[in-house]
């Protein structure tokens, strides 16, 4: 008898495979039987910390996804792996905490990536207690809105 949370975890490995194969950007590694531990790997213009301090294009993003006993009545626990200018991430050498908002059991794995993804093009972000604050700030002072093009942001830095 398989047990629900096989059934779900299994449904998930099965849904974010059909995902990664309608999007050329998306790539994933996972671990487990049935997996609960992922490696999502995903192109998309997104900012980063430049060298310099400022903030510049980012195109590259991989976020660390562990399916942990209480999923999916919990969000999954998730490390961004790669710098990101972002005011709900923090970026590795901060523990990459992720703040997705509200998380509901239905949603799936592959929602969860096109929200990784949405947040990281700055389709989906919000400015109420941001994890960074300097990104909040920016944001803010840009009068950025969510769905704001990365490009007009970089312009008025």
């Amino acid at each position: 008898m398989i047990k629900p949370r096989d059934r779900r975890l299994c449904a998930d490995r099965r849904e974010v495979g059909e995902l990664a194969e309608q999007l050329e950007h998306l790539s994933f590694i996972c671990e487990g039987d049935p997996p609960d531990r992922y490696l999502f790997s995903f192109t998309a213009e997104g900012l980063g910390p430049s060298s310099d301090g400022g903030v510049d294009r980012r195109t590259e993003h991989q976020v660390a996804c562990y399916l942990h006993l209480d999923y999916p009545r919990h969000a999954p626990l998730l490390v961004w792996q790669t710098p990101i200018f972002h005011p709900n991430i923090l970026g590795p050498d901060r523990h990459g905490a992720v703040c997705l908002g509200s998380w509901s059991a239905s949603e799936s794995l592959a929602d969860l990536c096109r929200r990784l993804i949405d947040l990281a093009t700055w389709r989906s972000f919000s400015l109420t207690d941001a994890l960074n604050a300097d990104a909040g700030r920016w944001a803010a002072e840009r009068g950025m809105r969510p769905g704001s093009r990365v490009e007009e942001a970089l312009a008025d830095a």
